[in-house]
């Protein structure tokens, strides 16, 4: 088979079954919401746990099929994500949401970042993948609107997250040569890297909590169990950052609650279980021979190697998604005998950093209005489940993007999870929060 048939052939497969998809998504969109959660999994599948230079042709980092696969999962959802906007156009009076608005400036802002970009064809690919996530979202917000959806949501994320649990629990037992890191003693489960695992086990606990809170007490036993597993492949993955977040984040959904009595008690057993794994900690804390439990892993240098190209294109930045690209000049920097990579894949460890880097301070003022305007909107609402999971995801995404690039668009699962409670928070009004928060008081007594 020559190359070009080769090409058509797949492009016709791809046509048709994108077609079929699309027409099952446009049916029932709470299927389109499924896959759009399941979308950050579809890489890692495809990882091999061995290292680099026993991988022919390519390294873990790679995209490969996986990377393509969820590619064009992306783009059929958001071509569904804008039909089905389209759909609801009249229901709502064609509105879009302040926060969403935001939001297609800032794609509006990376399409022509082209422009003078370092590489304009991958911030061209990257951009369309951002608002491929866009157009979804749309659709997702006219979907929220049927009441009963927000519920619909949440439980379909719930069996998502009790499902993987379970599957890794499994997996460190039945092929523990995947599921631990090649690299040192940390649980990787069936992601790229220990802290992905890390960051997934922390965007399970609201979504546990917001079961517990709305389910019958005789179950209630079986989702303290999935928080304790939870809890263990934590630790087992020896994410710092997360964990630390993870406790902010449960302090942040008491505050919310305002069980004064609960939360001290909560507070105090959180406080002295850090301070048990600060004193005893796993050998999954430690990063190098010798280095300590608080050491950066080197996160310090590549944030000022970035400062030295920040300076340079302080406004507009090198073009939206190109980040790590910016090492390969040089002539700026000595990276004789550093680990940073020279090419598009280096993690800034900073999604604000990386905002700076990609399109200057303007593109991280407009990222910051983006990114808060839907907390803005639901913490002056009651106490409700609903709207302290959507708070307290955002929240602890936002922490740790302090040191990993965690929400910088459409790659990994704390950019989708994010996305998805940021649209929940977005539609808490105060006049239809009311009786789901009457709901609750009801069904606690």
């Amino acid at each position: 088979m020559t190359n070009d048939l080769y090409i058509w052939l797949s492009a016709i497969i791809i046509f048709a079954f994108g077609s079929v998809l699309i027409f099952f998504w446009l049916k029932k969109f709470e299927i389109a919401f499924l896959f759009f959660a399941l979308s950050p999994f579809i890489t890692p599948l495809f990882y091999e746990n061995i290292p680099a230079i026993e991988i022919v042709g390519g390294s873990p980092e790679s995209p490969g099929i996986g990377g393509y696969t969820r590619a064009i999962i992306l783009l059929l959802l958001g071509i569904v994500g804008i039909i089905t906007y389209i759909k609801n156009f009249s229901k709502l009076n064609g509105k879009i949401p302040t926060h969403l608005l935001g939001l297609a400036i800032f794609v509006f802002f990376s399409f022509i970042s082209s422009l003078y970009s370092l590489d304009p064809n991958l911030t061209l690919t990257r951009s369309l993948l951002l608002f491929s996530v866009f157009g979804f979202l749309l659709g997702f917000n006219s979907w929220l609107q049927e009441k009963g959806n927000i519920n619909k949501a949440l439980n379909i994320l719930f069996i998502i997250v009790t499902i993987s649990i379970f599957v890794t629990i499994i997996g460190l037992f039945a092929l523990p040569a995947r599921t631990w890191w090649h690299k040192s003693p940390r649980l990787i489960g069936f992601w790229e890297h220990p802290n992905n695992l890390g960051a997934f086990c922390m965007l399970v606990y609201p979504i546990i909590f917001w079961k517990f809170y709305n389910i019958r007490n005789p179950k209630k036993y079986f989702i303290l169990l999935i928080l304790f597993l939870n809890i263990l492949l934590h630790i087992l993955s020896g994410s710092r950052s997360t964990l630390i977040a993870s406790l902010l984040g449960i302090t942040i959904w008491l505050l919310l609650e305002k069980n004064w009595i609960k939360l001290f008690f909560i507070v105090l057993i959180l406080g002295i279980s850090f301070i048990t794994l600060v004193y005893f900690s796993p050998s999954s804390f430690y990063r190098e021979e010798g280095s300590k439990i608080t050491d950066l892993s080197s996160r310090d240098s590549i944030w000022k190697g970035a400062f030295i190209f920040v300076k340079d294109h302080p406004f507009i930045g090198y073009g939206y998604g190109v980040e790590g690209e910016i090492f390969k000049d040089e002539s700026k920097i000595d990276l004789e005998g550093s680990f940073i990579e020279k090419d598009a894949h280096q993690s800034m460890h900073n999604g604000y950093l990386s905002v700076v880097v990609n399109l200057g301070l303007l593109g991280l003022f407009l990222w910051l209005f983006v990114l808060f305007i839907p907390l803005s909107i639901a913490l002056p609402i009651p106490f409700n489940e609903i709207k302290a999971y959507s708070v307290v995801t955002i929240s602890m995404v936002l922490i740790t993007n302090f040191t990993e690039s965690n929400i910088t668009g459409y790659s990994t699962a704390t950019d989708i999870y994010f996305w998805i409670a940021w649209i929940i928070a977005g539609n808490l009004k105060l006049n239809s929060i009311k009786q789901t928060s009457l709901d609750y008081k009801v069904n606690s007594v």
